[in-house]
């Protein structure tokens, strides 16, 4: 005898479709809970920091600062050394890269200077707490070691996709030949960003939004002269 195949009454089916889609929903609702919490978490970790200095900063104040228990931070972080390390990756080498991959992929029309000239004035007005923890993170790591290679392993890192970059770009321009090593000029760049950003911090409003986009084009101008001096000789 052959087997019946037994199926579900359409009403029982329905109810699990329904059953089904309530858990997604909350499903989705709590993932983006956890990631409200999380960011909130963030964000007063970057505000105490600034506030308080890292090494002075504890985990029950920025549970406070957020509006937490210290359970909840620590179901999110494992330490403050992990939130110190989330911040810099997330509020300051991911934005970092994704200005590196537009300088990349940018039109030869387009005046990345003034590209760089807007990028410099919104940090100034609205990242002044992210600059200020790079700063003392650069501080802490001169005087330990894991820190120091921590840090020089970031540097190396957004140096490298700094130097491609300015090697597209450079092609992009027509210039595939550059008279530095990119490297070199990535390094040249990142120390300009870093001393006007510096700047800046100490004495508030005494750098002119626009004077990275200069100082940039002035780069950018003299490897274009080397360049034309090489050829021409």
């Amino acid at each position: 005898m052959a087997a019946t195949r037994t199926r579900r009454p359409r009403a029982a089916r329905h109810s699990g479709e329904e059953a089904d889609a309530r858990l997604d929903r909350r499903t989705r609702a709590a993932r983006a809970q956890r990631r409200e919490a999380r960011d909130e978490l963030l964000a007063a970790a970057l505000r105490v920091f600034a506030r308080r200095g890292y090494r002075e900063a504890g985990v029950d104040e920025i549970a406070a600062e957020a509006g937490y228990s210290k359970g909840a931070l620590y179901w999110h972080f494992s330490s403050k050394e992990e939130l110190l390390t989330a911040l810099l990756d997330e509020r300051i080498d991911a934005p970092m890269r994704d200005r590196v991959a537009l300088l990349a992929s940018a039109p030869p029309e387009r005046d990345m200077s003034v590209e760089a000239t807007r990028e410099f004035a919104r940090q100034l007005g609205g990242q002044r707490e992210a600059v200020l923890l790079e700063r003392e993170y650069w501080t802490l790591a001169i005087r330990d070691r894991e820190l120091r290679a921590r840090y020089a392993e970031r540097q190396t890192e957004l140096r490298d996709a700094l130097a491609a970059a300015i090697e597209a770009r450079a092609r992009h321009l027509g210039t595939p030949e550059l008279t530095m090593p990119p490297e070199d000029v990535a390094r040249i760049v990142m120390s300009i960003i870093g001393g006007l950003a510096v700047d800046e911090l100490i004495e508030p409003g005494s750098v002119r939004p626009a004077l990275l986009g200069e100082a940039l084009a002035v780069v950018y101008a003299g490897l274009a002269a080397r360049a034309q001096g090489h050829a021409a000789s």
